[in-house]
Order: structure tokens, then C-alpha cells, then sequence
């Protein structure tokens, strides 16, 4: 019994941390939309970025450096 509770406590943290993870890439990622394209795109872009595993975060800031408009950091340019 205590190993089954050591191993849900241990993902339970294991989540946590990957949802930390994903809710600073998400707000790393809506800072710079704004500070590139102005506040304007953080609020049209704010529920797309919300609802994205890490991976495609960590994606759309490596495109961010490149983008000209914000469509361009989301692949829909």
C-alpha cells in the first residue's frame, strides 16, 4: 500500500512540475506577442496559447524570433 501512495504522490508531482512548465512557456510566449505586435494580438492570442501542451509552446517561441506578424508564430501565416 505505502509504495502505491509514494507512486501517485510522485506523479501527482511529476504533473505539477509539467504544468508549471506550461503556464511559463505560456506566459513567456503572450509577453513577447505583446511586446512584438502590441496588445492587441496578447488578448486575440491569449485562449490559443492557454490550451497547448509545453511542446507546442516551446515550438511557437523558437518562431516568435522570426515572425512578422503574429499569424507567423502560430504556423498560419
Amino acid at each position: 500500500m505505502t509504495g502505491i501512495v509514494s507512486r501517485s504522490r510522485q506523479e501527482g508531482r511529476q504533473e505539477g512540475r509539467q504544468e508549471g512548465r506550461r503556464q511559463a512557456a505560456a506566459q513567456t510566449l503572450l509577453r513577447l506577442i505583446e511586446r512584438k505586435f502590441g496588445p492587441e494580438a496578447r488578448e486575440a492570442s491569449r485562449a490559443r496559447v492557454e490550451r497547448v501542451a509545453v511542446g507546442e509552446l516551446e515550438m511557437w517561441l523558437d518562431r516568435i524570433l522570426d515572425a512578422e506578424c503574429v499569424e507567423d508564430v502560430f504556423g498560419t501565416g
